[in-house]
């Protein structure tokens, strides 16, 4: 390292930097009597560096790419005395101007913009600044429009290259004409250059892991927004619009503490349907108690719900809460409300307005704070109306009321939880997830689903169960779901290909009424052409009715 003047001694470190950048390119301050043509003196030299130096700073404070470029245009102008200067950048192998700035620093248009492209040429291609100190002398400049018009005298181009790649040039020009630009000079223009090439691609690739993070981020997003859309709660599937609106009178519903009804067909989901209310409600952190109304006697049901006293019966041999105490704080789940005996109604209902119960055989009323949510596969309404359930019980329950559509109603959703189960289940079988071929996926898409999603689940675990490790699951898999079908008026067993063309009307009857018979929008949500939907309208003699 060549050792410097007094101005040169505690430099920062960054100084330090630039002065041994200077050093490789430059070599040591010259003495008097190795002074080069061009450079009159020490000073002029260092107050480049200096400039360099300010520059240096400046340009690697920022990772904004049109700001940086600004400041490289703008030193480049200031350290060669130009009057404007341009910047243009290498994309897919040509060099486009995208920038033009004036020597006070504005911005200048980019119409009518001529320049040498000898000099550029000969600036990317040597990968050295070249200097034209007079361009009313060189042939290919003195003829140039705005070489004429604006009197420019001197051309000065410096490459910006970095890892030995062409990043592109800064071209700068001026009405008068320069000192002669001594080898020094260029040197340093040259370790300018490399310097602003690295800037340039650190901000380039600082933009590209920004737009790469911003494009995971909106990815992420909209990932979020679809899983939302079509997985809306743990465990549930539903692409149909009625589980949409499930979706939303759970969402609306959950954070609060009021008492839900759930009525849907076996099989349907009620249980799931509570878990994922108490789960994003506020008392998620407390006990989510369940218990079947119609699966246990009327005394032991009482004893489970109440609690009971030590000796309020035969073999009560101890004091004991019940499911209420147990849910204080949290959620109790009553499944199967509709089939609970008329006499435990009255004592429910007491409860539920109270908020209080009190155990077999005990005089003493316990306090509770339990949110209740309710499910029956049962017509409430109609219970009431045939007085096997009491009216007043129904009205308590049924403040929020959730309504599940059996699965026949909504096919949009076989499909999704059918994927679902197979990897639910290949998970637990250690197996590979197998395909569906276009034929099984039909025979359960045209199934009838008397069980719903429970028989729906129940075929997927067979069909993998029995299929031992095969890569594809054919419609053989699912002939236990073949038994009878409706044709022409009367029940008999049929081939399994006149069973598919029933299923398969059906379906197309059900999604022409869906889309209001737009067989374009019916051919999409089948993943038909329209030509194949067009075959098979015909094929089946389907119309509209009027």
């Amino acid at each position: 390292m060549a050792n410097h003047s007094k101005k040169e001694q505690g430099r920062t470190p960054d100084a330090a930097r630039v002065f041994a950048e200077i050093d490789k390119h430059v070599g040591p301050p010259p003495g008097p009597a190795e002074r080069e043509p061009g450079i009159k003196d020490l000073k002029r030299r260092y107050s480049i560096i200096e400039t360099l130096l300010n520059v240096s700073t400046s340009i690697n404070s920022t990772m904004n790419l049109g700001e940086l470029l600004e400041k490289i245009v703008d030193a480049v102008v200031k350290i060669t005395d130009c009057s404007r200067g341009y910047l243009m950048l290498r994309h897919n192998g040509e060099l486009t101007l995208s920038l033009a700035r004036s020597r006070h620093g504005k911005p200048m248009s980019h119409k009518n913009f001529d320049r040498s492209l000898s000099v550029i040429q000969n600036a990317a291609e040597t990968g050295l600044p070249q200097v034209v100190t007079n361009a009313q002398e060189e042939d290919d400049l003195r003829d140039k429009k705005s070489i004429v018009e604006l009197d420019i005298k001197t051309v000065i181009c410096i490459p910006l290259q970095f890892e030995e790649n062409l990043v592109g040039v800064i071209y700068a020009d001026s009405d008068r004409i320069s000192e002669t630009f001594s080898q020094a000079d260029l040197s340093i223009l040259n370790a300018f250059g490399a310097q602003a090439a690295v800037a340039i691609e650190n901000t380039r690739r600082h933009g590209d892991l920004e737009m790469l993070k911003n494009a995971l981020e909106t990815q992420n997003v909209s990932l979020r927004q679809e899983v939302a859309g079509n997985y809306e709660f743990a465990g549930i599937i539903g692409r149909s619009r009625a589980m949409k609106e499930t979706f939303e009178v759970i969402k609306k519903v959950a954070p609060l503490s009021t008492t839900v009804l759930i009525q849907g067909e076996t099989g349907t989901g009620k249980e799931l349907i509570a878990k994922a209310i108490h789960y994003n409600s506020a008392r998620k952190e407390r006990p989510l108690v369940s218990i079947n109304c119609g699966a246990l006697p009327k005394d032991i049901l009482e004893s489970e719900l109440f609690g009971y006293r030590k000796g309020a019966f035969t073999g009560a041999d101890q004091d004991r809460a019940g499911l209420f105490e147990a849910a204080n704080g949290g959620t109790i789940f009553l499944d199967e409300i509709g089939d609970m005996p008329i006499e435990l109604q009255v004592k429910l209902l007491r409860t539920l307005q109270e908020n209080e119960v009190r155990r077999l055989g005990d005089d003493r009323v316990i306090q509770i704070d339990v949110r209740v949510i309710a499910a029956t596969n049962k017509d409430l309404a109609l219970e009431v109306e045939k007085g096997r359930f009491r009216d007043d019980l129904f009205y308590r329950l049924n403040v929020v009321p959730i309504h599940l559509a059996p699965l026949r109603d909504r096919p949009e959703d076989v499909l999704p939880l059918v994927d679902h189960f197979l990897e639910k289940y290949c998970r637990e079988m250690k197996k590979e997830k197998p395909l569906l071929t276009r034929v099984a996926k039909e025979m359960l898409l045209y199934h009838s689903w008397s069980g719903n999603v429970r028989e729906l689940e129940n075929s997927i675990e067979r069909a993998l169960a029995l299929g031992e490790d095969k890569k594809v699951i054919d419609v053989d898999q699912f002939e236990h779901l073949i038994k009878t079908a409706t044709v022409g008026g009367t029940d008999e067993t049929v081939s399994l290909k006149k069973m598919l063309d029933v299923w398969e009307k059906e379906l197309l009857q059900k999604m022409l009424v869906k889309h209001s018979w737009n067989i374009s929008h019916t051919a999409l949500a089948l993943n038909l052409s329209r030509q194949q939907l067009y075959n098979k309208i015909k094929r089946f003699g389907l119309a509209p009715l009027i």
